[in-house]
């Protein structure tokens, strides 16, 4: 029988090199900022419930650390 030692890649390690690959790419995404083409919206105030005014909230709202426009309030209605 001949010795067969030059076999080449085998399925499984291209699988896992892919994988760590796509992984690679995720991290060097989050880790430079580009990550916020995908979560841009997640962070607004009307996504998170609540509007933005201008002056101080309201009695039955409280303010909370979201996105909005012009350096206005995002105001969210307790429960």
């Amino acid at each position: 029988m001949k010795n067969k030692k030059g076999q080449g890649l085998s399925l499984n390690t291209i699988i896992i090199a892919a994988i760590a690959l796509l992984v690679l790419v995720v991290l060097v995404m989050i880790f430079t900022g580009r990550m916020s083409v995908f979560t841009g919206g997640v962070g607004s105030c009307v996504n998170q419930g609540g509007n933005c005014d201008t002056d101080s909230c309201p009695t039955n709202s409280i303010e909370i650390t979201a996105k909005c426009d012009n350096n206005k309030k995002c105001c969210v209605s307790r429960p």
